[in-house]
């Protein structure tokens, strides 16, 4: 039983470590909805342009791009523990720097706003090399028992940051929450994962099988660990060095894995999730719906928190497929509904009486998104990777996460001012409708899967496209195959011999 337990402490945790640096990085992106407003009142040190404050607001973003490709490199060169324990200091003082633009000093410099933004890109390049490493090193740290439970629930990790940031920045000043929401995440995480050991799916990449070997006992219960260390000893240090791995891309059976990962990140978000995060307080001032600013962001924080929790106890005992099909569906209709609200108020239409739909569909978009689309698509985009390019590819699918969603959100005023909101919202559901059928029909069911029973799944498609290829040039070349009926060789026609 004791050799059972053991494991079992040291997997949570190194699941709880790891979801407070997530939380302590994705809370950078609810920290601008409880500073930008308080940096607009007109006693404020702080000034804002209107171009500075949706930089401000969006740059992270921005900056995700290339810290989620460099993410992924220094993932495997590194180690994602040791990655994890060098970039936990970095995020907290990104942030405490932040709590020092109102002081005397810097405000005489004359650049307070700079240096916020400034702070700002490190803040996302910083999380944008956390954010890939904390779903490589749970995946491959954890056993297969409560690997999809710990993974699935790193995004309740990530919404527990932004309500971090909603709830304090509803009491406090935007300098104390600076200072506060990475005191309270980020140490422990630092704490937690100096007792943790390193993946042992890594250690097995560079040969170091001793090392690995260590780590599975500790991480392992004695009935997986026999199995998990079959699998470390049969992956060759040859085969999967970090320079292979950037060769091994190019192989056809994980170019068609990190497609089927981009797939379903970019389902992910195409539903205008950042647009509903970044924007909620416009859409509602849009809707006509008067609702406290900071209330509002609150309310929306704790649903998202919770049904993250209850997505850990289904992603426990329901199938991925269906599960992210329910869950898309229902922010498609969410989408739908408030285009039609908002097409209805655009046509002068009286909507006085349904004042209550923008707050139900948003409602209803939140508990789709975090029940369902939101751990789902993180996990399977993980979970699709075969394991020479699991790194590498969660960096490049972090990346594109990052430029989708900064376009997405950044197109949005323009996009608005076009086709109007109630264009943008049917495109958005449209749009995500046409994505999960593809995903539905492209992508496998990984719920109980090993993860050499899914790196077979690559191999296979490319076997049997392959055993079809000659076919499908046969087909290419209808013409001479039908001359090639029509007038045979002559060597085979009948009675030629006895000419």
């Amino acid at each position: 039983m004791l050799q059972f337990e053991q494991p079992l402490v040291q997997q949570v945790c190194a699941s709880v470590s790891i979801g407070l640096l997530l939380s302590c990085s994705l809370s950078t992106w609810g920290f601008p909805a409880v500073s930008l407003p308080r940096m607009s009142l007109p006693d404020s040190p702080i000034k804002f342009t209107p171009n500075q404050e949706s930089w401000f607001a969006t740059v992270q973003l921005l900056m995700c791009a290339p810290g989620g490709l460099l993410g992924g490199v220094l993932c495997e060169r590194l180690g994602p523990r040791k990655l994890l324990l060098l970039l936990a200091p970095l995020m907290w003082a990104s942030f405490a720097l932040m709590s020092l633009a109102s002081c005397e000093v810097v405000l005489r410099t004359g650049f307070p706003e700079v240096f916020l933004l400034c702070c700002r890109v490190v803040q996302g390049f910083v999380g944008a090399l956390i954010n890939p490493v904390t779903y490589i090193y749970t995946y491959e740290a954890i056993g297969n028992r409560l690997r999809g439970t710990l993974t699935g629930l790193l995004d309740g990790w990530s919404s527990l940051g932004m309500l971090l940031c909603y709830a304090s920045g509803c009491f406090l000043s935007w300098e104390t929450v600076a200072l506060l929401v990475p005191s309270i995440t980020a140490i422990p995480a630092f704490c937690g994962l100096l007792f943790t050991p390193e993946s042992p799916m890594w250690l097995g990449r560079k040969g170091k099988e001793e090392a690995a070997r260590e780590a599975l006992t500790k991480l392992r219960s004695a009935a997986e660990l026999t199995e998990e260390l079959e699998v470390v000893k049969n992956t060759p240090a040859a085969e999967t060095s970090f320079k292979n791995s950037l060769r091994e891309v190019c192989q056809k059976p994980n170019l068609l894995a990190m497609f089927a990962a981009a797939l379903v990140i970019f389902t992910k978000e195409i539903n205008g999730n950042a647009v509903v995060a970044i924007y909620i307080v416009h859409i509602f001032q849009f809707a006509g719906v008067g609702l406290d600013p900071n209330l509002s962001s609150v309310m929306v924080g704790s649903v998202r928190l919770a049904c993250n929790c209850v997505a850990v106890v289904l992603m426990h005992s329901l199938r991925r497929k269906p599960m992210l099909s329910i869950g898309t569906v229902l922010t498609a209709l969410s989408g739908a509904s408030m285009a039609a609200f908002f097409y209805l108020q655009n046509s002068d239409y009286d909507v006085s009486s349904l004042g209550w739909l923008p707050i139900s569909a948003l409602t209803a978009f939140t508990i789709g998104y975090a029940t369902s689309v939101g751990p789902l698509c993180w996990l399977l985009s993980v979970e699709v990777l075969p394991g020479p390019v699991r790194s590498i590819g969660c960096g490049t699918t972090n990346a594109f996460q990052a430029i989708t969603g900064f376009l997405i959100s950044m197109s949005f005023p323009a996009l608005k001012a076009a086709i109007g909101i109630h264009g943008v919202f049917w495109s958005y559901a449209g749009s995500t409708l046409l994505c999960i059928v593809m995903v539905v029909i492209y992508i496998p069911e990984t719920q109980g899967k090993t993860l050499k029973e899914i790196e077979n799944y690559w191999g296979n498609m490319c076997k049997k496209s392959k055993k079809e290829l000659p076919v499908s040039k046969r087909k290419g070349r209808a013409g001479r195959l039908l001359l090639k009926v029509a007038v045979p060789p002559l060597q085979e026609l009948p009675g030629l011999e006895e000419r």
